[in-house]
């Protein structure tokens, strides 16, 4: 007998099923060569350190500028977490060279939702998926350096970090962002691929489902070869399933 699994997670609506016509997972390859184009001058990106939280929040804020319980504040654990070595956040600041005023950054995080699935909850597959799903939470440039290149900087250089074999973690396979519709073709013109209902992903247990979020699309881009997403039908609406993320379920 089928079993489905259903969630909901601070608003997040996350389930398990029979992955849909799922045939032999591939595995990730190679990490995929990430250039991060060249920033104007005037500004570099550095890692945040734990004194840059209180003057980069208000920048990071700008990412989610009407939620009270926004993501930025997460920003002083997330940026120690940052520097720890086996810990998967990474918070970036864009910095004046000139004045020493940030001005933009990036917060990306392992995929949280994995260890509160309902599917995952207790299982060592939580850690590996959390670590092989990369998230892409905040990005934020302030008005005035905006249109100059840096955001599409700033995904890259998520791209690249993410992806690497830094000592202590796997390095993810794909990266994701949860945007508004309205910002669909800036991250379609960096390679992500959108998915208005969410993701998949299969898993030696079982297929998992991520999504939809009334409001939000979900952008997904491969950071190794072996990756594949194709959109299908599941249970639960039509989502990117991601394959090569994890062997698929036993058959």
């Amino acid at each position: 007998m089928e079993r489905l699994y259903s969630g909901n997670v601070m608003g997040e609506r996350m389930y398990a099923a029979p992955a849909p016509g799922a045939g032999a997972a591939v595995q990730p390859g190679e990490v995929i060569p990430v250039r991060v184009p060249p920033l104007p001058e005037g500004v570099v990106i550095r890692d945040a350190t734990p004194s840059d939280a209180a003057a980069l929040e208000p920048v990071m804020r700008l990412a989610d500028p009407d939620n009270p319980d926004g993501s930025w504040r997460q920003l002083p654990t997330a940026i120690r977490q940052s520097l720890e070595a086996d810990k998967y956040s990474r918070v970036r600041a864009v910095q004046e060279s000139e004045s020493g005023a940030l001005v933009g950054g990036t917060m990306a995080l392992p995929a949280a939702w994995a260890f509160t699935h309902p599917m995952l909850l207790g299982s060592p597959n939580a850690h590996i998926i959390a670590g092989l799903v990369a998230t892409l939470d905040s990005l934020a440039v302030v008005e005035a350096w905006r249109g100059k290149g840096i955001a599409r900087a700033l995904v890259a250089d998520v791209e690249r970090a993410a992806g690497s074999h830094e000592k202590g973690k796997f390095g993810a396979a794909v990266l994701y962002v949860m945007q508004e519709p309205e910002l669909t073709d800036f991250y379609a013109g960096l390679g992500f691929t959108v998915s208005p209902d969410g993701i998949g992903i299969p898993t030696p247990l079982g297929f998992i489902c991520h999504g939809p979020i009334n409001g939000f699309r979900f952008s997904v881009k491969p950071l190794r070869t072996g990756v594949q997403m194709e959109s299908l039908p599941t249970p639960y609406g039509r989502h990117l399933v991601i394959l090569g993320v994890l062997p698929g379920p036993a058959r």
